[in-house]
C-alpha cells in the first residue's frame, strides 16, 4: 500500500498538475503535453510481457526494486529537461518502470503471499494504496507548484526534483527493508534466480505459453481493449465535458473528491467482491455500474443538472477495482499463478492501447459530432467490452486451467 501510495503516486497521479505549467512555462501546446502521457502509455504497454517474464527467472523483490529505479531515474529527468523529446522519454521511463513493479509485480507477489480466499481482497487493500495517497499528495503538490512554478522553469524542475527524492527514499524503505519473497525463510542459500524458479514450479497453472496458444484468451483481452476505451473517456473527460455545460469549478472540484473518495471504497470492496463472489459476478456488476454511470453522462447532457454529477462519480468509481486489480485476479483465477506475470503483461497490452486512444477517439468524435454521439459510442464500447469479457470468464473457467500443470490433451 505505502508502495502505491508514495512513488506510484508521484509516478502516475500527480503528473497532471504539471500540465499547466508545462505549456505555460516552455510554451507546449496543450495537445503536446497530452502525448507525453500518450507516449508513455504505449511504452508501458510494449514493455509489459517482457516485464512480466522477469518474474518467473529472477527474486519479486529485486526486479520491483530495479523497476522502481528505473521509474525514478525518469523522475530525475523531469527536473533537468527542458525539450519535448525529452519529456517523451523521461515519461516513457516512467512508464516503463511503473508497470513492471506495481502492474505486474504488486499481484504478482499478493499472490504469492496469500491464498485463493484472501488474496483479492489483500491485492483490493495494496490498491487502495493509490488513492489514499492522493488525498495527500495532490495538495501538498498542488501547493508547491503555485509556490515555485509559476512562470519559472527552476522551480517547476525544483518540484520535480522533490517528486523524484520521495519516490526514491519511500521506494528503497519498502523494498530494500519491508517487503520479503516469499520463499526467504526457506532458501536463504539459494540465488535469487534459484529461488524463484523453485517458487514457479510449486504454482499451479498452464503456464503462460499455453495461456497464449488458447483463443479465449485472446478474445478475453480484446473485451479489455474496449473496456480501456471507455475507461479512458470516462476518467479523463469528464471535467472538460462539466466545462463545457458551464458547470462551476467549484462543484466540478467536489465531484472529483467525490470521485477520489468512491475509488477508494471501490478498491476495498472490489476485493471483497471478487473473494466473495468470484470474478464473473464481480465483472458483471461494474458492467452494470458502468453502463449507468454512462447514461448519468447521457442524462445530464439533456437535464443539465449538476448533481447527476455526483451520482456518476459515485458510480463510476466504485468500478475501479475492474481496471485495477481486476486484470491481475482474473489472469490468476483463470489460468492460475504459474507464470501469471507473463500472462499479465500480455493481457494488460490489450487495456493500455485502448487506454491510450480512448482519450483521442472520444475528443475526435466530440469534434466531429458532440459530447452525446461520444457518450453514446462510449455505451457502445461498454456493451461490447463486457459481453466479451463475462463471455470469455464464464467459458474459461469452466476448463479449470487454474489448476492444472499443462494443456489437456485433444
Amino acid at each position: 500500500m505505502l508502495l502505491q501510495a508514495i512513488p506510484y503516486g508521484l509516478a502516475q497521479n500527480v503528473p497532471p498538475l504539471f500540465i499547466h505549467y508545462l505549456h505555460t512555462d516552455f510554451s507546449f501546446s496543450l495537445a503536446n503535453v497530452g502525448l507525453i502521457f500518450t507516449v508513455g502509455a504505449v511504452a508501458s504497454s510494449l514493455v509489459s510481457p517482457f516485464g512480466g517474464a522477469f518474474y518467473s527467472k529472477f527474486s519479486t523483490r529485486m526486479v520491483m526494486f530495479c523497476a522502481m529505479l528505473v521509474s525514478c531515474v525518469g523522475l530525475f529527468m523531469n527536473a533537468f529537461v527542458t525539450t519535448l523529446p525529452m519529456y517523451f522519454l523521461a515519461n516513457a521511463i516512467i512508464q516503463i518502470g511503473c508497470v513492471v513493479y506495481s502492474g505486474l509485480g504488486v499481484p504478482y507477489l499478493i499472490g504469492t503471499w496469500f491464498d485463493e480466499k484472501t488474496k483479492a481482497q489483500a491485492l483490493g487493500v495494496a490498491f487502495a494504496g493509490g488513492s489514499i495517497g492522493n488525498f495527500f499528495l495532490q495538495p501538498i503538490f498542488a501547493n508547491l507548484l503555485h509556490k515555485y512554478a509559476v512562470n519559472s522553469v527552476d522551480g517547476l524542475h525544483h518540484v520535480y526534483l522533490i517528486a523524484a527524492i520521495a519516490a526514491l527514499v519511500v521506494g528503497c524503505v519498502v523494498l530494500l527493508f519491508i517487503i520479503r519473497d516469499h520463499k526467504v525463510a526457506t532458501a536463504q542459500n539459494a540465488n535469487a534466480s534459484a529461488e524463484a524458479k523453485e517458487e514457479t514450479t510449486q504454482l499451479q497453472g498452464i503456464g503462460a505459453a499455453n495461456v497464449r496458444k488458447l483463443s479465449s484468451f485472446w478474445i478475453l483481452a480484446c473485451g479489455m481493449f474496449f473496456i480501456g476505451l471507455n475507461i479512458s473517456a470516462q476518467s479523463s473527460q469528464y471535467a472538460n465535458f462539466f466545462d463545457a455545460l458551464h458547470i462551476p469549478a467549484a462543484i466540478v472540484g467536489t465531484v472529483g473528491s467525490t470521485f477520489a473518495i468512491a475509488c477508494l471504497i471501490g478498491n476495498v470492496s472490489g476485493g471483497v467482491l471478487f473473494a466473495k463472489l468470484g470474478v464473473f459476478h464481480s465483472a458483471l456488476i461494474a458492467f452494470v455500474l458502468q453502463t449507468l454511470s454512462c447514461l448519468t453522462m447521457i442524462a445530464l447532457y439533456f437535464t443539465h443538472m449538476s448533481w447527476l454529477g455526483y451520482i456518476w462519480a459515485a458510480l463510476y468509481g466504485l468500478t475501479v477495482f475492474i481496471y485495477m486489480s481486476g486484470p491481475a485476479i482474473i489472469i490468476q483465477d483463470l489460468f492460475g499463478m504459474r507464470e501469471s506475470s507473463e500472462s499479465l503483461g500480455l493481457f494488460s497490452i490489450f487495456f493500455a492501447v485502448g487506454f491510450a486512444v480512448g482519450n483521442f477517439v472520444f475528443g475526435l468524435v466530440v469534434d466531429k459530432a458532440g459530447y452525446l454521439s461520444a457518450w453514446i459510442m462510449t455505451l457502445v464500447f461498454i456493451v461490447i467490452g463486457y459481453l466479451i469479457l463475462c463471455a470469455m470468464i464464464k467459458k474459461i473457467q469452466g476448463k479449470d486451467y487454474a489448476h492444472m500443470n499443462s494443456l489437456p490433451t485433444k
